[in-house]
This record gives structure tokens, C-alpha cells and sequence, in this order.
């Protein structure tokens, strides 16, 4: 699957350290479900949380950087063992840059995934940025890789297997 990935890509992955992610758009399609009671219902793709488990146990930070608070993202990262989890993030780039600081890493160490205009402060500025294939047209000049599956449909698990492929640590497929 990354036969093709140009060598700068290539170079930019290997330095990675820790992986954010988005929610809403990423880890799921975006939809949202509300029930007659009005509780929220997020649905999350098995492959991805796998692809997060994958991340830890080869030595990546995992992190979640969302703008919309969640229970459902709190258990749901939680239960996958994500010791960062940042829900109801009105300033993402000055979350991640609170995490860059605590974790003495800089900005070429860092990949993230988002899906919106939201994204993009933080998108512009990371080692890595990428974006899931159905994202909002705003977040495309500003990323170094567009996956090939959409949003809560194996997005974020491309996007980890990237990394780690291209690091030695998985098989390129």
C-alpha cells in the first residue's frame, strides 16, 4: 500500500513520536447520533482502535486533541489505554503545544490527523499532518498525506500503519 511514498514523506514519518488524533471526522465518520433522551451516540471502527493499540506497543504516544466534549470518546480511549485524552478543545494548537512542551518534543516529532478548519493551526505546523479522503476541501493544502479510507471507516489505522511502516517496525503492504 505505501510503495509509492515519496522519500520526504518517508522522512517526516520516521521522526515521529507521538500521533494526535481528532475525533469527529477521524476516529468516526461524524455522525452523530442523538437518542429520544438526548444522549449523544458516536460510533468508532474496530481497525482504528487496533491501529491505536498497535501505536503504544511500538513506542508511539498516542493522543486525542477534540473539539466537542464526550463521555463516549473518554471511555472509548480510555478502554484503548490513551493516557491523553483532550475533549472540549476550543484552542487545539495551544493543546498540542502544551503536550510538545510536557513531553520535550518538537514539532517534526509530532503527526496528526484532522478532518476541518479547526485542524488546520495545528495541521500547518506538525511534522506530519494528514487527513482522512472525505475531509473538508479547507484542511488539503495544509496536509502531507491524504488517506485513502474516509473517516471512522480505517483512516486512522492508515495513518498509524504509515508511520510504522515506514519506521521498520511493520511490513510495508
Amino acid at each position: 500500500m505505501f510503495e509509492n511514498i515519496s522519500e520526504r514523506l518517508k522522512e517526516r514519518a520516521q521522526k515521529i513520536k507521538m500521533i494526535g488524533f481528532d475525533v469527529d471526522g477521524v476516529l468516526t465518520d461524524g455522525s452523530l447520533y442523538i437518542a429520544k433522551d438526548g444522549e449523544l451516540v458516536k460510533r468508532f471502527f474496530a481497525l482504528d482502535g487496533h491501529g491505536i493499540k498497535l501505536a503504544q506497543n511500538f513506542g508511539l504516544t498516542v493522543v486525542i486533541v477534540s473539539a466537542r466534549k464526550s463521555e463516549q470518546t473518554i471511555n472509548r480511549c480510555t478502554d484503548l489505554g490513551v493516557k491523553e485524552i483532550h475533549t472540549g478543545v476550543e484552542n487545539k494548537l495551544s493543546c498540542v503545544q502544551d503536550l510538545l512542551k510536557r513531553y520535550e518534543l518538537n514539532y517534526d516529532e509530532f503527526a496528526f490527523i484532522g478532518d476541518d478548519s479547526i485542524d488546520v493551526p495545528v495541521l500547518e505546523l506538525v511534522g506530519l499532518a494528514a487527513c482522512p479522503a472525505d475531509s473538508h476541501y479547507s484542511v488539503f493544502k495544509h496536509i502531507h498525506y491524504i488517506t485513502e479510507r474516509k473517516g471512522g471507516q480505517g483512516a486512522a489505522r492508515e495513518f498509524i500503519d504509515l508511520i510504522l511502516a515506514m519506521q521498520g517496525k511493520i511490513p510495508v503492504a
